[in-house]
């Protein structure tokens, strides 16, 4: 067995160019780990037709793969346009309506009946995560008239920011909820919550897969201001964050968005919860075989802020080249990753954890201390993997959020505990029937990682008193 090439996971969203069985394997060859399905787009009977063709392509394979289902929320959004698209033209006059019709060049379609009442003469509405803007000249009962500032081509059921405006209903939807009982009932191993504002909306949905008696990973998306300045008590509610920089980057002064990208990450990395940068990171592979220059970088910086995952949206759900933008991003994370780990090797132990000081709990915990040994470990001893039996995923992160250069080998006995992990940068997850020293020994050998004198670090729990959990590391030669 070969593990995959980057320790960055690779999200990708499954649309109309890659529901394909050919297509969705090679993606996985390349370095996929996460399927996206978009629930704002298709129907039911389309994802759940794509949730059966992961699984299917997974069991072939013979690799882990999640996948996460991401909620529509509150956002308003375009209708149907002829055609698919129309293109907008600078200072022309075009009407967003919230009559029943189909869009063209002159009147666009608003799905959200109390669209007119949000905005006023003068205010600034953008389209299509920013690229298209509309200044409001007249607003009547169903239409609202508007002059083109900024134009370009605009397609169906693209987004509606009006910056100034607040939406005064929850962020989770009657529809996100019946979205979430199909999840449950197909088996998703996560959902992507959008517009959250506040531990509140997180907890509404885990409120409601507990008593569906359900699984699910919960990702809160980091999208609107007020998800900014709650941004603690959210990642403390949710089992891991989306920067989520399209509408975030409407919604608040762009130039602001680079360095707040990287204190949250910071943030959730302290915590040792998955962290997901997304939104329009090889955004010319929808067309282009090659990604721009900036784009390359973009995605590095992101690996180098200390993201646990990357994410391709259009470029694998519409572009023309799904499988190279994966291999793009894969190879990009590579590269990446070999930077950070001289990084790492050229730096003393002292560096590291005073660079890392205070990732993790305020007074600390048995789990947290046993993180921090083995990074002391890992710099004075030659080993190769990281052993880590888990029954919820817990400890693999919180070693994870060290970025060590070994790859974190989970061993767990469930298998959506499994799946989530494949959230989390560096971790590869085992399903096993039990989580011995033993079977885990035998399962590497068998596999071929590892062969006779190869040094591993092992995490166990060892009962000693009323202690619970991971407690006890164990450094051997196979």
């Amino acid at each position: 067995m070969r593990l995959p090439g980057q320790k960055t996971k690779i999200i990708a969203t499954l649309g109309p160019a890659s529901l394909k069985e050919k297509t969705v394997s090679a993606m996985v060859r390349a370095g996929m780990s996460v399927a996206r399905l978009n629930f704002a787009h298709g129907d039911l009977k389309q994802h759940e037709k794509a949730v059966k063709l992961v699984r299917k392509v997974s069991e072939k394979l013979d690799r882990p793969i999640a996948i996460l289902g991401d909620l529509p929320g509150v956002k308003i959004r375009v209708g149907e346009i002829e055609g698919g698209s129309v293109n907008l033209r600078r200072w022309q006059t075009v009407t967003l309506t919230t009559r029943n019709v189909t869009g063209n060049e002159s009147v666009i379609p608003v799905q959200f009946k109390d669209f007119p009442k949000l905005v006023s003469k003068g205010d600034i509405i953008y389209l299509s995560d920013g690229f298209i803007a509309l200044r409001v000249e007249e607003v009547r009962d169903q239409d609202v008239i508007c002059k083109v500032l900024v134009g370009g081509t605009l397609f169906s059921h693209k987004g509606i920011n009006i910056p100034k405006a607040r939406l005064a209903i929850d962020a989770v939807t009657k529809k996100d909820l019946e979205f979430i009982e199909f999840s449950l009932e197909a088996g998703i191993d996560a959902v992507g919550i959008s517009f959250v504002g506040s531990a509140y909306d997180v907890l509404k949905v885990r409120r409601f897969v507990d008593s569906h008696n359900g699984n699910l990973f919960l990702v809160a998306k980091i999208e609107r201001p007020d998800a900014v300045r709650n941004f603690d008590e959210i990642l403390n509610a949710a089992d891991g964050v989306m920067i989520a920089r399209g509408d975030l980057g409407v919604e608040m002064p762009i130039e602001k968005l680079p360095i707040l990208q990287k204190k949250l990450v910071k943030r959730a990395n302290c915590a040792g919860k998955p962290v997901i940068t997304a939104t329009q990171m090889l955004e010319s592979m929808t067309h282009e075989k090659l990604p721009t220059r900036a784009e390359v970088t973009d995605v590095a910086n992101a690996i180098l802020d200390g993201t646990d995952a990357v994410m391709l949206s259009e470029e694998t759900a519409v572009g023309k080249y799904p499988v190279e933008a994966v291999k793009m991003m894969a190879k990009i994370a590579r590269t990446t990753e070999a930077y950070l780990d001289s990084m790492w090797a050229s730096r003393t132990v002292e560096w590291k954890m005073n660079e890392l000081k205070g990732r993790g709990p305020a007074k600390g915990t048995i789990k947290d201390a046993i993180a921090r040994s083995i990074i002391e470990a890992l710099n004075s001893l030659d080993i190769k993997y990281i052993l880590t039996p888990t029954r919820t995923g817990q400890t693999a992160r919180l070693i994870a959020r060290f970025k060590p250069r070994q790859w974190i080998l989970a061993f767990v006995t469930n298998e959506w505990v499994a799946n989530t992990l494949m959230f989390s940068y560096g971790v590869y997850p085992f399903k096993v029937e039990e989580t011995s020293e033993e079977e885990i020994i035998r399962v590497i050998t068998g596999l071929g990682l590892v062969k006779e004198g190869d040094t591993v670090l092992l995490t166990k729990g060892t009962p000693i008193g009323k202690t619970v959990g991971t407690n006890t590391i164990r450094i051997f030669n196979v």
